[in-house]
């Protein structure tokens, strides 16, 4: 790509802590609300759409052009802030009320596999590993500071370029709207 240069006033600081916690608040709905964390299971669909929501109220509230590098910068923040954010909560509910994010989800592909096997004794075997693999993952867990830490870890490495894409695709959608002159 090359070099861009904006004419317009930068993001205030003001604009940018708001995108940030916008995008976070998006990243943590979307890791922990029951069925919404289905919306992750696509490619991480949910960080990407909130990387976008993010950097467009930026834009638009703030009436600024971002380049490329700002957009993904600022998305990456939203990224980072969310999977702090969204790992927290995501303790707090597993240690507090029992409650494990994204447990719909698995629920949902164990009956569907289920379904699908019914009277067909060839799938018997990958059906008791998936029952086993379900029993697994249901069981009780306790979960220590260092988990909390290490789950903050992964879910930033994860979030931050994913949301900077979405960043960066909307700054694209919105580049191309006005060329188009809309």
């Amino acid at each position: 790509m090359c070099a861009e240069k904006s004419d317009d006033a930068l993001l205030p600081l003001s604009g940018k802590l708001k995108a940030t916690v916008l995008g976070a608040l998006l990243i943590a709905v979307t890791a922990t609300l029951p069925y919404l964390t289905l919306l992750n299971a696509f490619f991480f669909s949910g960080v990407f759409i909130s990387g976008m929501t993010a950097i467009y109220y930026a834009v638009i509230s703030n009436q600024v052009r971002l380049s490329y590098n700002e957009a993904f910068v600022l998305g990456s923040f939203s990224g980072i802030a969310g999977g702090v954010f969204s790992e927290t909560l995501s303790y707090l509910l597993i240690g507090l009320v029992g409650y494990r994010p994204g447990m719909e989800g698995l629920k949902l592909m164990v009956d569907w596999a289920r379904d699908m096997a019914a009277g067909k004794p060839e799938l018997a075997e990958q059906l008791r590993v998936l029952t086993e693999m379900e029993a697994l993952a249901l069981a009780p867990v306790s979960l220590t500071p260092i988990d909390l830490l290490t789950g903050i870890l992964f879910a930033s490495i994860f979030y931050a370029p994913i949301a900077g894409l979405g960043g960066v695709f909307t700054v694209f959608r919105l580049k191309r709207q006005a060329a188009k002159g809309r």
